[in-house]
């Protein structure tokens, strides 16, 4: 495992997301859940999120939304962010135009994720100069 980080997993459905969220804190990481967009925006805003693990669809917004204005300064550059969905087709050239670093399809596979967690917030740290 890398380093600790903060992950924020935005999710309605409270199972699935208690289910990432014990599958991060496991891994060592601090989990915070929100069940919609303005709660997202609430731990964003409060700082200190160094990735978000974000439903695509959510009951007030899309999460191509959420990301969008997450991106528009409420985490920090470093941030990651990625895209849980059970859409078969999801829109890949949106997802990169609102600031999503990866999509994974659901079910996801725990191990997966924590993986892909660390290896893409290390990737977006190096390439910001951040040590």
């Amino acid at each position: 495992m890398g380093e600790r980080l903060e992950i924020l997993v935005v999710e309605d459905d409270p199972v699935y997301a208690e289910f990432v969220a014990s599958t991060l804190k496991t891994a060592g990481h601090g989990v915070e859940i929100a069940g919609d967009g303005a709660h997202a925006r609430a731990f964003a805003q409060a700082g200190g999120i160094d990735a978000v693990v974000l439903d695509l669809t959510l009951p007030d917004e899309s999460g191509y939304d959420i990301a969008r204005a997450l991106r528009r300064g409420l985490l920090a550059p470093h941030a990651v962010i990625i895209l849980l969905t059970a859409n078969m087709y999801p829109e890949l050239d949106t997802a990169e135009a609102v600031g999503i670093d990866l999509v994974l399809s659901k079910p996801i596979e725990p191990a997966l994720v924590i993986g892909m967690i660390d290896h893409v917030h290390a990737r977006r740290r190096k390439r910001l100069g951040a040590t």
